[in-house]
């Protein structure tokens, strides 16, 4: 039974390739915690991901393994934030939303639809506006920055100090 679902911005996917290999397999492994990539975040990643073999482009293995991970609009859904007391802004032309000041791109705010819309979700991001804005729309306690996602995971086993 799953106890936390966390959504991942693309800076947490990378830091986690780079310095913690092994991390998703681990977290797959846990019965209590998940994880999910937007498709928009997965489709950044992927661009960085291609690899060719004999001329032909294809995913890297790393990459191939977050696809059970994937979550498109649809199937979660990124209406429109409205609480009151919060100035949210939209630039149509350039794509851009500012959450009380804070400048967001069109991804980083459906994160936080995201998570606000379902409720199961908390957001992990290393984005220092995107982590102010969260917290002011989400709580606090919804929000978290890379090395409070590792303590979170702790307490499920799946990392130990150790493995730091």
């Amino acid at each position: 039974m799953i106890n936390k679902e966390y959504l991942l911005d693309t800076n947490i996917v990378i830091k986690i390739w780079n310095e913690y290999p092994q991390l998703f397999e681990d977290i797959e492994k846990n019965q209590e915690v998940d994880f999910g990539i937007y498709h928009h975040i997965a489709a950044e990643l992927s661009i960085k991901e291609f690899r060719k073999v004999n001329g032909v482009p294809v995913l890297s293995d790393k990459f191939l393994k977050l696809l059970g991970h994937i979550i498109n609009e649809e199937a979660v859904g990124t209406t429109e934030i409205y609480k009151p007391n919060i100035s949210i802004k939209h630039d149509d032309n350039k794509l851009i939303y500012y959450i009380n000041g804070n400048k967001l791109s069109r991804n980083d705010y459906n994160l936080i639809c995201i998570c606000e819309n379902n409720k199961q979700y908390i957001l992990v991001t290393e984005d220092k506006k995107m982590f102010n804005s969260a917290k002011i729309i989400l709580s606090a306690s919804r929000v978290l920055c890379f090395n409070e996602f590792l303590s979170d995971l702790k307490m499920f086993n799946i990392i130990t100090e150790n493995s730091l």
